[in-house]
């Protein structure tokens, strides 16, 4: 009679414990890095969100004759509130809760005055150009030139 071995395969508990440890360092290093990429996409969209707010309404303004407003938000806030004829038009808007719920830790500073209120008349242009400086959680940040004739600049020589 002849003995015939036979060979276990698989892993042994130390092996799969190993494999484990070393995949969890590595997801400790790339999480913090994923999340601050996270952050600082949501953020981009805000700062792409008023440009486009913006043209809508000067186009608005052009089109329907009317004066159009968009007060900018004061305290450092990053709102903006759109106005058709003294009615607010919220998906060209940006409230505080919003910016609570999408944007957290973001911070603007607006040049001439924390408050400031665009009125663009009927050929588009507005009486105010500001300087919007948009800074990320992260410390990224983005500089919005608001220029007399309505139109919005995103200065990528600042965007770091």
């Amino acid at each position: 009679m002849s003995l015939i071995k036979s060979r276990q395969t698989g892993f042994t508990l130390i092996e799969m414990m190993v494999t484990i440890a070393i995949a969890a360092l590595l997801g400790l290093m790339v999480v913090p890095n994923l999340v601050s990429m996270v952050d600082s996409g949501k953020t981009s969209v805000l700062v792409n969100k008023f440009p486009q707010d913006v043209a809508w309404a000067r186009n608005q303004a052009v089109t329907t004759q009317q004066p159009v407003t968009i007060t900018l938000g004061a305290n450092n806030t990053c709102t903006w509130s759109t106005s058709v004829g003294g009615t607010v038009i919220a998906e060209h808007s940006m409230s505080p809760s919003q910016i609570a719920a999408s944007y957290p830790g973001i911070t603007c500073s607006i040049t001439g005055g924390n408050t400031q209120t665009l009125t663009f008349d009927s050929q588009g242009f507005i009486n105010t150009a500001p300087t919007i400086t948009v800074t990320a959680a992260q410390g990224q940040t983005w500089t919005l030139q608001v220029l007399a004739s309505g139109s919005v600049i995103l200065n990528a020589n600042t965007a770091s």
